[in-house]
């Protein structure tokens, strides 16, 4: 489910979407939730659920990429 296999796709990775997420936050320092969900929808080839943004998101606060700094999401790099 994290990396792709031979029945995951890498489109419904959780590695290939946090990278999608780890770009939006790159480009914009802070955002919350609701806006992180908003525009990954916008620019991913398919619709993401809260479910799966948020596995992404715990995903990466696992390996230490993310952080959260008064209720809004923050990318380290």
């Amino acid at each position: 489910m994290i990396l792709p296999t031979k029945i995951v796709k890498p489109i419904d990775s959780l590695y290939c979407i946090s990278a999608y997420i780890t770009e939006l936050l790159h480009s914009n320092e802070y955002m919350d939730f609701d806006d992180l969900l908003d525009k990954l929808n916008s620019i991913y080839p398919r619709k993401i659920t809260i479910e799966k943004m948020q596995q992404c998101l715990d995903f990466l606060f696992i390996i230490g990429k993310l952080e959260l700094e008064n209720e809004t999401i923050k990318a380290i790099f």
